[in-house]
């Protein structure tokens, strides 16, 4: 079985189009989207609506929640003045039938394939006494610390988004890969995963996409996103 592993699209319809050209997405006979479609780019109704027409398995993410739902105190107090005009920008631009959409998506998934375990979400999930079932926030994990966010789960292989940087570690136990973000950096990233009951094999992929023309929408849109973060090439 193939299987291709997405994440961070943050609202770039060029990274997301271009993804779905490729060999890669064509071959896969499972497609999982790890989360974040909101707050980044100018244009997560038309991510939001081109994923739902799409075979492809849709995680909820953090900034989803956050658009789409509510923002829990514990993150609300961390947002810098930036990311807060982010959230209200995209809040009054996602239409409510893509909320909706999106609040039906999945917030984790586990799949068993040839006596190996496999676990997918966006990052690990914790429950507060008044906002249950929030998203992790912090960026800056330590190896240990990831290590303990998901040493719970019964999972060799565990895949998630969030961090927008590429990359793969192990205990010794378990497996980790962070796929990295498809759409707030060109060349954007993603993971194919072949598997069987002989092996798994696990590889980083990237694609280039007019990230350029993202920038000049989100100019011309005055959408106030973070210029330190998504550059032209």
């Amino acid at each position: 079985m193939k299987i291709l592993v997405f994440s961070d699209v943050h609202g770039s319809l060029n990274s997301l189009t271009s993804l779905i050209q490729t060999e890669d997405w064509k071959d896969a006979d499972m497609r999982i989207f790890l989360g974040d479609v909101c707050i980044g780019c100018s244009r997560p109704n038309e991510c939001i609506e081109l994923l739902n027409t799409l075979d492809c398995i849709k995680i909820i993410g953090n900034n989803d929640v956050y658009v789409c739902d509510h923002v829990p105190k514990v993150d609300l107090e961390e947002f810098s003045e930036e990311k807060l005009g982010q959230l209200q920008y995209m809040t009054k631009l996602l239409s409510q039938a893509n909320k909706d959409i999106v609040m039906t998506w999945q917030k984790d998934l586990s799949l068993e394939i040839g006596g190996k375990k496999l676990y997918f979400t966006h990052y690990a999930w914790e429950n507060f006494d008044n906002d249950e079932n929030v998203m992790d926030s912090p960026l800056e994990k330590s190896f240990k610390t990831r290590k303990e966010m998901f040493a719970n789960q019964d999972a060799q292989y565990v895949f998630f988004g969030h961090e927008h940087r590429e990359n793969n570690f192990t205990d010794g136990r378990q497996h980790f890969y962070c796929v990295g973000t498809l759409g707030l950096k060109c060349p954007g990233y993603y993971l194919t995963i072949d598997v069987d009951d002989k092996h798994i094999e696990i590889k980083e992929k990237y694609i280039f996409f007019d990230i350029n023309e993202e920038i000049d929408l989100m100019d011309m849109a005055g959408y106030p996103y973070e210029k330190n973060k998504i550059k032209r090439i």
